[in-house]
């Protein structure tokens, strides 16, 4: 109950809004619920829907208003954030080459920053000047990330650090990173951009959808200035329960789309405990085990379907057998989707992982670099990269780790370029770091396939949801005629 009165409150949705760096007044707010209102009793008015049913649908439709309009800000917020990090990443690294300084960075960001940003960087220069220890620097862009959780402003920071501190080169690193960065922003803007016109096609599919179910009163009316005895389909009880069926699926899907058709810009698609879950169901399960446990189950299964054969009730032996089947294949087609998520994990963190080892082969060789990824390293890598660590350390100069190295995954470009980096350990440092910056940028390109690949998955879905309306309107469209049929013939 507390749960409810919150949700309702007007004062509490407008701490929510203020929470989320939003703007909207109380009269703001009533004034919108009040014009929602309207327009959905209108629309029930229009359906010739009953007016206390109407009441009931507009009242729905007004308590929907709450978490509509907190999504809203929620995904201002979002998107707002997803800038922030845009303009920071950018200009700390423009800064930075520009001039090897950490404060000078983030004072140049911080001129050039509004809001939320400008606040939070506000607050990192003055630890920076007034931070006592010897993580000062750590200290203060510590604050930076933990207001954005995001692996590229950690990555970012971490070199800063090191070139402030230890010196050494930076620009190679530096223009890995940045074009890292761009790749990534204009990925995102892109899919927010496709997002937004998924959005706007639905809501005019729900229109569109709106105004053909009335076709059928429409009609109705025009039968009637030719007939002796006037009748009405819309005062039976199917009309309306289908008519009020309608109009609120219609409310409800237009809101699903609003909460679900997004995300965290900047945190990852994906959670660790999502691709650990897909990657041991991959590696570490024994679908062929489980079936076979499962045969016994499957035998009395069997015995059933036929007993239900021999006493003639074919529909439930069918709905047994189909159940079997699921049982059977369930296994491997979810260790098959499996497979396919965490091969397009692997891309993206492979691509994650070989970019914060270039930035550290600027400064490092090659095994301290490589040891120096193992804790920020995605959690897909992580087991594998621990072995490979672990094998390289007992003899620098075997090859065999590097062939052993992901090659569970069976991911032909990911193992190419794995190996290169056995044939970049006797280079010296330019050579090395002309071979690992190009190898990086070829990994991009891999990347961006699978990112493009995943994001396509993604809108493919939510493309096809636009024909949903079209299902609603033809249910009540369906229903409507025969009751037109069943009436006037």
């Amino acid at each position: 109950m507390k749960k409810i009165l919150r949700y309702l409150s007007v004062k509490q949705l407008m701490e929510d809004i203020a929470d989320l760096n939003g703007v909207m007044s109380v009269r703001r707010f009533v004034l919108s619920t009040m014009l929602a209102g309207v327009a959905v009793y209108g629309a029930c008015l229009l359906y010739r829907i009953n007016y206390i049913a109407a009441l009931f649908v507009m009242i729905l439709a007004v308590i929907m208003i709450p978490g509509l309009v907190r999504n809203y800000f929620m995904e201002r917020s979002k998107a707002s954030r997803f800038a922030d990090v845009d303009v920071y990443l950018h200009q700390m690294t423009y800064s930075f080459i520009r001039n090897p300084k950490v404060n000078i960075a983030l004072q140049d960001a911080y001129a050039i920053s509004s809001g939320r940003l400008k606040r939070c960087l506000s607050r990192a220069i003055e630890e920076l000047q007034y931070g006592m220890g010897e993580r000062v620097y750590e200290d203060a862009l510590k604050i930076v990330e933990e207001e954005y959780d995001c692996s590229r402003i950690r990555t970012l920071h971490k070199f800063l650090v090191s070139v402030e501190e230890k010196g050494g080169r930076y620009t190679g690193a530096m223009e890995v990173l940045l074009e890292d960065f761009d790749r990534w922003v204009n990925n995102v803007y892109k899919y927010q951009s496709e997002i937004r016109k998924i959005k706007r096609d639905i809501t005019i599919g729900i229109m569109i959808s709106m105004a053909l179910a009335m076709l059928t009163t429409v009609m109705c009316s025009t039968l009637n200035m030719f007939s002796k005895e006037p009748l009405s389909i819309t005062d039976t009880l199917a009309y309306q329960c289908v008519s009020i069926v309608f109009v609120v699926l219609c409310m409800l899907f237009y809101i699903y789309t609003r909460k679900h058709y997004g995300c965290d810009w900047i945190g990852e698609a994906r959670t660790d405990k999502q691709i650990m879950r897909d990657y041991n169901n991959v590696f570490k399960s024994e679908a062929k085990k489980i079936t076979l446990k499962m045969i016994p189950l499957w035998g009395i299964m069997l015995l059933t379907v036929i007993v239900l054969i021999l006493v003639r009730l074919k529909i439930a032996a069918i709905c047994v057998a189909a159940v079997m089947v699921l049982f059977i294949i369930t296994p491997f087609t979810q260790r098959k989707g499996s497979a396919g998520r965490i091969k397009n994990d692997l891309y993206c963190g492979f691509t994650e992982w070989l970019r914060d080892l270039a930035v550290n082969l600027e400064n490092k060789p090659l095994l301290s670099a490589v040891e120096d990824t193992y804790d920020s390293c995605p959690v897909i890598m992580k087991e594998s990269l621990g072995k490979f660590i672990y094998e390289i350390e007992l003899n620098p100069s075997d090859i065999m780790p590097y062939y052993s190295f992901l090659s569970e995954f069976d991911v032909m470009d990911i193992q190419s370029a794995v190996r290169m980096l056995y044939s970049i350990g006797d280079l010296d440092r330019d050579s090395m770091n002309q071979t690992i910056n190009a190898l990086v940028r070829r990994n991009y390109e891999l990347s961006d396939k699978a990112e493009a690949a995943r994001y396509l998955d993604s809108t493919s879905m939510m493309r096809f949801s636009e024909y949903i309306p079209t299902f609603f309107v033809a249910f009540k469209m369906a229903v409507d005629m025969m009751l037109v049929v069943n009436m006037y013939l």
